[in-house]
């Protein structure tokens, strides 16, 4: 045998990362039923098209820039003479991204097509394939579609337009319009800046300051389009703000009357004396409108996306609302980046797992007596990996559902021929989409995001060591940085505490916590009463299962719930995925959908797992789960 060497010897046949959306089984379920067929046939080319721009070499040589050239403040904030400018800069690549992201229209699509209560899951069916690939642009994404939907709130809310003084309706309805527009030169991204040293998602104690003061002299956000500054004086420091390089932020500040109220502000200003870099004049500048970049967080994660501490020093915006309702007004943009942080968790791990099954396609081990065989063969890897796609299956659904609830929450008396029984199942009365996404959107993202990390762990641990490197020579197998990014999820927008917290405290809501529960039950019962292709499990009756925890939820008071509230955050959260499993697998009858609620029911310990299957069927089955029931060029072997 000869010796190996650098450029001998064995080396590993590199796996083939495919298009998503004809590679990934749960995404393509998820399409079908979350969509009806006319959507789903007219959206079909554009989205497979979208699903093979996101793996391109472009995008890859974009993600490595924008990891390698990490944003920074040049001169350290400062000019050559000791000035302070607080100029940002940001590599090719992110901006490379941010452009791909504005111009394929991933906020713009919740708004601008025509697809009503589908808008919302086609959209977020789009970024279920691009999070993986975008370097951290939707982060700014997900706020920039958060403040759209606040705007569109007050601008198509009789009762809140009418209040909107003339100015306030120019600058509402530009802004709107930037935020969301398909052209990269137009189009704007967000802030949202809520995060004090007193604390993140708690921000009773807000610092930063707002005072009125009408000023007769009009100063210029936009001189190119004769956009007026805010009448309300800011002043303060924001302690964790993304999108640093954003054009405007929604941000809250306590008013002289004492309460928390929400603003809209430009980042910058016209200048009317700015110079170019020579020292020319300069008729179209701007300048940084009251904020100072402190400094930018050092992170461990999303490190791509410029984090800062901001001094808010005189910047000028616009109330959003009345005085002293900004929880109320942020709470709008609160259900919108939740939904984006879960559907950029379910994104993650549908990449890692991409990257898992091409891997295990290629790679061999050895099985004893000199023979060989591929991981794809292997049952105890199989296993492994079915276990991790059931999971990811689980997510999935929760998460492409709670955009849904949105899409129908948004509009509410839309009706639909070419609905499915199935989704029709699944889709509550108009009157309780409203108080279903109120509890939704925080239990989706803390039963979503927590195990996500894990399972992209478990990604970079099936492929060994490899899976442990950064892979910047292929970026495409860089599973570690997806883990490193998606560590953030459970994180921002809401601990998996502050979220069960909230979730108590919406369902022992004295005014909507009754509404909230009824949704919950009449969505469980709904879905299991579904009749479908597949017969319900012997012994599961998610009904009653609710209806014991609905009797414990209103027997105790919040303070005596608040210990447990994860607890029972997980447990509506099983119950709403075992029906959301129930209704898939009916749909078609498909054997693997139903193998999956099986294997889940068992889990738990709901019910056994009725099928016994002899070693090569158990390994056939897995293989199944895992790659779908299409197994193409996979046999499985023991």
């Amino acid at each position: 045998m000869e010796s190996s060497g650098a450029d001998k010897g064995f080396f590993q046949q590199p796996p083939v990362l495919d298009n998503q959306v004809y590679d990934d089984a749960t995404f393509q379920r998820c399409f079908k039923l979350f969509l009806s067929s006319d959507v789903a046939s007219a959206a079909e080319p554009e989205i497979a098209n979208l699903g093979k721009e996101v793996i391109s070499d472009q995008v890859f040589a974009w993600i490595t820039d924008a990891e390698l050239n990490k944003p920074y403040l040049k001169g350290s904030g400062r000019d050559v003479f000791g000035q302070w400018r607080g100029e940002l800069v940001t590599g090719e690549g992110w901006r490379g991204l941010q452009d791909f992201g504005l111009s394929h229209g991933f906020v713009a699509a919740g708004y601008d097509t025509p697809y009503k209560q589908f808008s919302r899951p086609y959209q977020f069916l789009r970024l279920q394939l691009w999070t993986a690939s975008c370097a951290n642009v939707t982060c700014p994404s997900a706020m920039q579609d958060g403040a759209a939907r606040l705007l569109q709130i007050h601008l198509t809310t009789p009762s809140l337009y009418s209040r909107l003084s003339s100015e306030e309706k120019v600058v509402f309805r530009n802004a709107f319009n930037h935020l969301v527009s398909r052209d990269p030169n137009y189009a704007w991204t967000s802030g949202q800046w809520m995060t004090e040293r007193t604390g993140g998602s708690d921000v009773s104690l807000t610092e930063t300051t707002a005072v009125y003061q009408k000023n007769t002299d009009v100063e210029l956000a936009s001189k190119r389009e004769g956009i007026p500054l805010g009448p309300w004086h800011i002043n303060g420091f924001k302690w964790f703000s993304s999108a640093t390089d954003s054009n405007m932020t929604v941000l809250l500040a306590r008013t002289q009357k004492g309460g928390i109220s929400t603003f809209l502000a430009p980042m910058r200003k016209n200048d009317p004396h700015a110079t170019t870099l020579t020292g020319l004049p300069k008729p179209d500048g701007e300048v940084l409108n009251g904020v100072r970049i402190q400094r930018l967080k050092n992170k461990s994660g999303t490190q791509s996306l410029p984090t800062a501490e901001l001094a808010l020093e005189d910047m000028r915006g616009w109330l959003v609302g009345q005085e002293g309702r900004g929880i109320h007004e942020v709470s709008n943009i609160l259900n919108l980046t939740r939904i984006h942080s879960t559907v950029a968790a379910v994104s993650y791990v549908g990449r890692g797992l991409a990257i898992a099954r091409a891997y295990a396609r290629v790679r061999e081990i050895g099985a004893g007596k000199g023979t060989r065989i591929k991981l794809s063969e292997s049952s105890l890897h199989m296993r492994t990996l079915a276990k991790m796609s059931a999971e990811y299956r689980r997510l999935m659904l929760l998460a492409i559902f709670t955009s849904y609830i949105l899409g129908v929450s948004e509009h509410p008396n839309t009706t639909h021929a070419n609905t499915s029984q199935a989704l029709r199942a699944l889709t509550p009365q108009p009157k309780s989409a409203g108080p279903l996404l109120r509890v939704l959107t925080q239990l989706s993202k803390a039963y979503v995001c927590r195990p996500a990390v894990s399972l992209l762990f478990s990604c970079m641990e099936s492929l060994g060591g490899v899976g442990y490197l950064l892979n910047e020579e292929q970026e495409y197998l860089n599973v570690s940085r997806l883990h490193r990014d998606c560590a953030v999820l459970p994180i921002w927008e809401g601990t998996t505490d502050v979220l069960s917290t909230d979730f108590i405290r919406a369902l022992k809501h004295p005014k909507g916590g009754r509404d909230s529960l009824d949704a919950l039950g009449d969505l469980i019962s709904e879905a299991f009463k579904f009749l479908g292709k597949s017969s319900k499990p012997t012994g599961w009756n998610p009904v009653k299962e609710w209806e014991d925890l609905r009797h414990h939820i209103e027997g105790r008071s919040p303070a005596g719930l608040m210990a447990e509230a994860r607890e029972i955050l997980f447990k509506v959260g099983d119950l709403l995925v075992e029906v959301l499993l129930y209704v898939d697998a009916s749909v078609d009858g498909d054997v693997v959908s139903e193998e999956v609620l099986v294997r889940f029911l068992a889990e738990r310990g709901i019910t056994r797992n009725q099928r016994e299957l002899s070693a090569n069927d158990a390994l056939a089955m897995d293989t199944a789960i895992v790659y779908g029931a299409a197994l193409g060029d996979v046999t499985p072997k023991l």
